[in-house]
């Protein structure tokens, strides 16, 4: 079994070879045909996610026993749903704030399910966060919060969605608000991205279940990579490149 601190490195070397060795579609169009018609596309599909994202802290946390990992998930569910000290407003509408920005009817933002590839995406987090044991739902769903950490950023360039990301499409600043929350949430040491490896390490305290979970951050963040790679698809498409031409055909 390996100790709590090599663990730690064997899950972010894991989370950066499946999320950021070899760039998606929409780090391609990020880094390189960034304009609004395209983030439009990203912005909608994104709001989908970010409305799920907190109710499957909720049911991990109904079949979690240990006290410190609930605590942790509260707190963020809070964050995210109740109160961020860094904003005024909950992730999620700050985030609609930036599809309404782009061009989205809020109405529009709100009614949205997503695309079947999204949909497909938050049936697999649905499924882990209710029929999983707590720790491999944990995996499943914070797992994708650890791809932004600093252990994982240690190890090779990531290319994290930040407020100065979005800066160059000439928004408001009231719109931009969900990326700097994110920042100060997920990025830092002792942040949403740094505790998730960390709890994963102390409870994950056996061979079985270290093999377990790396078996599922390996599989989550594919998910993940394969959610952002068709985001990126139809947002190189809204910004009229073809795929061929962008290297993502």
């Amino acid at each position: 079994m390996e100790s709590p601190d090599d663990f730690e490195r064997h899950m972010a070397q894991i989370i950066w070879d499946n999320r950021w060795k070899n760039p998606h579609a929409l780090q391609v169009w990020v880094e390189n045909y960034l304009d609004r018609p395209g983030a439009a596309v990203f912005a909608l599909e994104h709001c989908v996610f970010a409305d799920h994202f907190p109710r499957w802290f909720g049911s991990i946390v109904a079949n979690c026993p240990h006290l410190k990992a609930r605590q942790y998930m509260i707190d963020n569910m809070y964050v995210e749903e109740v109160e961020d000290p860094t904003i005024t407003i909950g992730h999620y509408e700050s985030l609609v704030d930036f599809a309404v920005a782009l061009g989205h009817d809020r109405e529009t933002v709100y009614r949205h399910k997503g695309a079947i590839y999204t949909r497909m995406a938050m049936a697999y987090w649905e499924r882990a966060s209710r029929a999983w044991p707590w720790l491999e739902a944990f995996a499943a769903v914070c797992g994708l919060e650890a791809a932004r950490g600093p252990a994982v950023g240690k190890i090779g360039r990531v290319n994290k969605l930040r407020r100065a990301t979005w800066v160059p499409l000439g928004l408001p600043d009231e719109s931009l608000l969900h990326w700097s929350a994110g920042e100060e949430a997920d990025f830092h040491e002792g942040g949403h991205g740094d505790m998730t490896l960390k709890i994963l390490a102390q409870y994950a305290d056996t061979e079985e279940t270290q093999a377990r979970v790396l078996e599922v951050i390996e599989e989550t963040t594919q998910v993940r990579w394969y959610h952002f790679d068709c985001i990126g698809r139809d947002a190189l498409k809204a910004s009229g490149i073809s795929l061929e031409a962008a290297g993502a055909a």
